[in-house]
């Protein structure tokens, strides 16, 4: 059908050659097959004047904050405007989530998760944490390119639009919905340098949690920091020096915020919180905890107040089931959030 069409057009047969080889390329991907940067506008339903007035001013489509970081300081964020946000979300579910990333990388991708990180680390001898300096904003735009237009298989002008709708100031914006799987793809060259490192020298773990690296085993740390340095080194990004840690099996060793030593669990900071919190409760009773901490205590704060309890509780119960002593915080706390669910409900009936 699409040869008889463009015979009538006038397409030589070359042409017409060109274009069917170009298309079966991109469906053996399982990717849309999009001919031109009108065909994209066309499948997106946004006009192509608007769509190049987009990729040709992308930081005017983006609205810009801060939010506080662990260490003090703040992190940027770029959040598109919505209508860019529809265009990335396209990509992303239509396009870049039809190519499989690395399987070292542990995040932004389904069924990831901190526990899943952390699992491969379990009692290991030593345990080296790096951090990526920069991530996001490092993985430059001339990667994204190269990822359309050579892996992909999109035309030039396609993959240079969007590459353009992806990123900003040259690197991935840390809060566009593209960025996150995006960069689990522009560092697969990257994870698979490492990963064949550390097999070739004794076995070691190798995992990627975002910016976070965690590499555990019997070895010489200060080989394999100086050899993976170089790697990442090598990919275009940098080895934050000051967050290098090298922690062996006596100390406690915390990957991605989980305790690997023996049993994974929560830090012990985070449990003692918990703990302190249910003492209160259960001693003075939760809405008296809740004065005497200066918080409101109407029956929806102490729902709230129990449901954010909760939520603590069964992290820690995610990384560990067999938690006797979250167990019965969860039982104790469950019977608190309904008995306070059940006032509200009975005033609203009330006032009825």
């Amino acid at each position: 059908m699409f040869t008889e069409a463009a015979r009538k057009a006038g397409k030589s047969d070359d042409y017409i050659k060109n274009c069917i080889n170009y298309a079966k390329a991109l469906a053996d991907k399982h990717v849309p097959i999009i001919f031109d940067i009108h065909h994209f506008s066309q499948l997106i339903g946004i006009r192509l004047d608007f769509l190049l007035a987009i990729s040709n001013s992308p930081r005017n489509f983006y609205r810009y904050f801060t939010i506080p970081k662990a260490s003090g300081k703040f992190r940027k964020i770029a959040e598109p405007l919505p209508i860019l946000k529809d265009i990335q979300h396209y990509i992303l579910h239509n396009i870049l989530k039809k190519i499989p990333c690395s399987i070292y990388a542990k995040a932004f991708k389904p069924r990831a998760s901190l526990k899943g990180n952390a699992k491969f680390h379990r009692n290991q001898q030593t345990l080296i944490k790096l951090d990526i300096t920069d991530y996001f904003s490092n993985l430059h735009e001339s990667k994204v390119f190269y990822l359309f237009f050579h892996t992909v298989g999109y035309s030039k002008s396609l993959s240079t639009l969007l590459t353009k709708l992806c990123t900003l100031n040259g690197g991935l914006p840390q809060g566009a919905p593209t960025s996150p799987y995006l960069s689990n793809l522009l560092t697969i060259d990257m994870d698979t340098a490492i990963f064949q490192f550390c097999s070739e020298n004794g076995g070691l773990r190798y995992t990627r949690y975002a910016d976070d690296i965690s590499i555990s085993g019997a070895m010489n740390p200060s080989s394999v920091i100086h050899a993976v340095t170089k790697i990442v080194s090598d990919n275009g990004l940098k080895i934050n020096k000051l967050k290098t840690a090298v922690i062996k099996h006596h100390s406690r060793q915390i990957v991605t915020g989980v305790v690997v030593n023996q049993k994974l669990q929560a830090p012990k900071n985070y449990r003692k919180s918990i703990r302190l919190e249910m003492y209160y409760c259960q001693k003075y009773g939760l809405i008296s905890h809740l004065q005497k901490s200066g918080k409101s205590s109407t029956p929806l704060d102490a729902a709230n107040y129990c449901q954010s309890l909760l939520g603590k509780i069964n992290y820690c119960l995610q990384l560990n089931a067999y938690d006797t002593e979250m167990k019965k915080y969860r039982e104790y706390m469950l019977k608190q959030f309904h008995h306070y669910n059940q006032s509200l409900y009975s005033a609203s009936q009330a006032l009825k």
